[in-house]
């Protein structure tokens, strides 16, 4: 049994957990963001697609660092979110559960950052 003073808090235990899915989320979140700003105030056809296309391109290689560095140091990404893990098959667990979801998240941010160079990054939305 483990004492009361030494349990992780919950929401750093959460946050740790989903730390790739949040990141993924405002991947996305600035992605369509800029792209729907940058569209919608701009009054060039080819100066908003280049601008769309480089700032895509740098927050997905962001987010993709970020997310490796996930995937490689969990302890480190644990260490600065302050959940510290007592118990060892607890943190085989956690780490486990957190890689798989930070390579899901990897996987749909390598995914949508790829789309601006498949689609028209403002077709639908003049």
């Amino acid at each position: 049994m483990i004492e009361p003073g030494k349990e992780a808090p919950t929401a750093s235990a959460v946050f740790f957990l989903v730390a790739g899915p949040i990141l993924w989320a405002a991947h996305l979140l600035v992605v369509y963001g800029v792209q729907s700003v940058t569209c919608a105030v701009g009054n060039s056809a080819v100066a908003p697609s280049v601008l769309i296309q480089a700032s895509v391109v740098l927050v997905t290689l962001g987010a993709i660092l970020l997310l490796c560095f996930g995937l490689f140091f969990p302890g480190r990404l644990a260490h600065m979110l302050g959940y510290e893990m007592p118990e060892p098959h607890n943190r085989t667990f956690s780490v486990r559960v957190e890689r798989l979801l930070s390579l899901l998240s990897l996987m749909g941010v390598v995914w949508s950052g790829t789309s601006v160079f498949l689609i028209d990054v403002c077709g639908l939305l003049r």
